[in-house]
């Protein structure tokens, strides 16, 4: 037996995806000083066992994803004039939702309207304008519109950009439009009637009657006859009506026959009540501010090609989940003061043994804090002694004092995401802003 999904099992696992969050640490995290092959086109990522510990080895910091960083998104589909904009039909499967079919759109204003009906597939030519919570409302080329909601000046700052916008349904009352559009949608109603054949003969409007049969009631409507070809043009509804989940249009005439015409039901609930699951919001933005050095627990210095998200890590050396804001995976090493001038340079191998091939302890420098001698690694083999450690490219030459492990124990916790880039410079008055789009 042939089975499919509906487009409401996508939104409800970008729904459970962003309910994790609240019951799990998730951070995003970056790293990987070493220049690609090709540093300005990026290795393609990808998700082996090889790949997975080459990204913790190369891991330099991060930061804790908070509830209030994600939100459900769909494609943004800015209204254009002389565009043709698909209407809502409750008989097309739920899948076309969200697959950029253009039944829904943005205008500069930032209100997002549904379309109901658009005129037999013609250009739209007048921009919605109506904030009116409910109705749905006609423009003057013909096209019926559904008001939904306006973007929030932090949504249109945060979550908004020109690919995608963000999508909700409220659960309590805000004091916006969207909460009286959500309580004024109506179940079962019909705001739509399309023609499906203008028939013949009829002459004239007055001789044409229109009776809608359906386990709803109140809906009524009225044929519009075009003279000229003595067929029914298009009908309209003057009262969409209630409670319809099925109708049939019946079309009555003492001279004319043969015109034919279907519903189109509103959605469970009523168009506008529940607009994440309308409009199909099975994507998630992930938005994520790297601010500095995070109240001084990620280095500035160097820059970084690759960043991920990396799901319930835990505290090195103990069982416990990392709960931090921010974290940073380098082994610190404090070392002797030294009247030496020479400084370790970022991104090369420092190591104590005879030489770099018999190191007995190495790893790559991702910092350097010459006035408290304090040296930054990652990739890191084998434990540092009591011993000099020797900069491979610099010749710098200091002993070590103490040493401090990473925040987080290697290896544990998934890699949910992945992503190489091109390098990013790091400074503290600097904010790396990343926006990363899930679709499920």
């Amino acid at each position: 037996m042939a089975s499919t999904y509906s487009k409401d099992l996508e939104v409800y696992s970008a729904e459970q995806f962003i309910q994790s969050f609240s019951e799990s640490n998730v951070y995003l995290t970056f790293g990987h000083q070493t220049p690609w092959t090709n540093d300005l086109n990026p290795d393609q990522a990808n998700t082996s066992v090889e790949s997975y510990y080459e990204t913790w080895k190369y891991m330099i910091g991060g930061k804790l994803i908070n509830g209030n960083d994600l939100r459900h998104v769909i494609p943004r589909i800015n209204w254009t004039a002389n565009t043709t904009y698909i209407a809502y039909d409750h008989t097309q499967d739920s899948l076309k939702k969200g697959a950029n079919t253009a039944y829904y759109v943005v205008t500069d204003a930032f209100n997002v309207y549904k379309c109901i009906a658009n005129n037999y597939g013609h250009p739209s030519t007048y921009k919605p304008t109506s904030t009116n919570p409910g109705i749905v409302f006609q423009t003057a080329d013909q096209y019926y519109w559904k008001y939904m909601y306006t973007l929030s000046v932090d949504e249109q700052q945060k979550f908004t950009t020109s690919s995608f916008i963000p999508v909700k349904t409220l659960t309590s009352d805000d004091s916006s439009l969207q909460w009286q559009v959500q309580e004024d949608a109506v179940f079962g109603a019909i705001n739509s009637i399309l023609v499906t054949n203008g028939g013949s003969g009829y002459l004239y409007q007055n001789t044409v009657s229109v009776s809608i049969v359906g386990d709803g009631r109140f809906a009524n409507a009225y044929a519009v006859v075009n003279t000229q070809t003595d067929t029914v043009q298009s009908i309209v509804v003057d009262n969409f009506g209630a409670g319809y989940t099925y109708a049939n249009v019946i079309i009555s005439s003492t001279v004319g026959r043969y015109a034919n015409a279907r519903v189109v039901i509103s959605p469970p609930g009523g168009h506008g009540s529940d607009a994440l699951y309308e409009l199909g919001g099975s994507y998630v933005m992930i938005n994520v501010d790297l601010n500095g050095s995070e109240d001084g627990v990620i280095s500035t210095q160097g820059d970084y090609r690759q960043i991920s998200m990396l799901y319930n890590p835990l505290v090195y050396g103990t069982s416990n989940t990392m709960t931090n804001s921010a974290f940073s995976q380098a082994t610190v090493i404090t070392l002797s003061q030294s009247s030496s001038t020479t400084n370790y340079v970022l991104g090369e191998i420092a190591y104590q043994g005879t030489n770099l091939a018999n190191a007995t302890f190495r790893g790559l420098v991702t910092a350097w804090d010459s006035a408290n001698s304090v040296l930054k690694l990652n990739n890191v083999e084998g434990t540092p002694a009591s011993q000099p450690i020797v900069g491979y490219t610099s010749a710098a030459t200091r002993y070590v004092s103490s040493v401090a492990n990473p925040d987080l124990q290697p290896y544990v916790g998934r890699i949910l995401y992945k992503d190489n880039i091109t390098a990013i410079e790091r400074a503290d008055d600097q904010n790396e802003n990343f926006k990363i789009v899930l679709s499920f």
